[in-house]
């Protein structure tokens, strides 16, 4: 029967089975395994290493895949040496420090024959950002030692889908999914139908209070929505109705500009036609006239220069008459 190694035995597999572990972690029956150099951010893709003296940042929710400061080493040839005939196998679970602190981590178990730094998920279920130092124990490792009937007789690493033996770092999953997958191949719920706020209020604090604001939020964005819905018709309204009566108004005073137009041109017209009339009136009435008085002058025995006079004289009175005509005609 399997049989849960105790701390004495443990101590014995310190710098052959268990690389780099710290005596001082060695529990009654168990030892505390530390954060190692790699780490793996799963929200990102993104990769760090640490070192000494730095520390580890996990964002509430986020979640990562962490390395073992440790390596563990449970080939059947290095186990024998200080057990000999048997095997180890391994159960790794979360310290109790860290679920104290929201941490939430799975159990998980190291076949017998893994070699290998081990890598472990965590995520981080509080409210605030939780810090890891490197080299700070952060799970545990139960050591189960296998007699000749329970070791295996085909140990981890001795297959060829044995993916993480031999694992330095962070190793990513092995595992493989077509990348085009016809949707008739597909089985699964109606998850993407549901509503996204019940799922928060159904997920507990702090998830549920977001969607009760959330809830509460909606309504009053409807309400907001439907005020600027009747402020945007108001407007739509009132705009319609200036663009009327500005159309109206324009046609209008178009209108009215028209028959001002016409009017005036009328008028101008009208007095134009009088002026001319006028004048080319007197000056045709005013050539007989003068032609009369010249030939009148002659014949009472005036000089040809006096007569010149009196005629240019009267040419003159001519322009006078018909330019005070125009003006009081204007």
């Amino acid at each position: 029967m399997a049989r849960i190694l105790a701390d004495k035995t443990i101590q014995s597999l310190l710098g052959s089975v268990l690389v780099n572990a710290d005596a001082q972690l060695i529990n009654p029956n168990g030892i505390e395994l530390c954060l190692g150099k790699h780490v793996l951010f799963h929200s990102t893709g993104e990769e760090a290493e640490l070192g000494e003296g730095l520390f580890l940042k996990v964002s509430p929710g986020e979640s990562v895949v962490i390395s073992s400061l440790e390596l563990i080493d449970f080939k059947a040839e290095t186990v024998r040496g200080p057990l000999p005939g048997k095997m180890l196998m391994g159960l790794i679970t979360p310290t109790t420090t860290m679920m104290r602190e929201g941490i939430s981590q799975v159990a998980t178990k190291i076949d017998a024959g893994f070699r290998g730094n081990l890598n472990w998920a965590l995520r981080n279920g509080s409210l605030r950002d939780l810090t890891l130092q490197y080299g700070e124990p952060i799970f545990k490792l139960t050591l189960l030692e296998l007699g000749h009937d329970e070791s295996p007789e085909t140990a981890y690493g001795e297959r060829s889908g044995d993916s993480y033996q031999n694992t330095e770092g962070i190793r990513r999953s092995s595992r493989r999914v077509p990348a085009d997958i016809p949707k008739d191949k597909v089985v699964s719920s109606s998850f993407g139908r549901l509503d996204p706020v019940k799922q928060l209020r159904e997920a507990g604090y702090p998830f549920a209070h977001i969607g009760t604001e959330l809830t509460t939020l909606q309504g009053k964005f409807e309400v907001v929505s439907s005020d600027v819905r009747l402020m945007r018709d108001e407007f739509q309204r009132r705009t319609n109705e200036l663009s009327e009566k500005i159309q109206t108004e324009t046609s209008t005073l178009t209108a009215k500009l028209e028959e001002g137009r016409k009017s005036v041109v009328e008028r101008v017209e009208a007095l134009f036609d009088r002026k001319l009339l006028r004048i080319v009136g007197t000056i045709v009435g005013a050539i007989p006239v003068m032609y009369g008085g010249v030939t009148f002058l002659q014949g009472t025995g005036l000089a040809g220069n006096a007569v010149s006079f009196i005629a240019m004289v009267a040419g003159v009175a001519v322009v006078l008459v018909s330019y005070a005509m125009t003006r009081t005609a204007g």
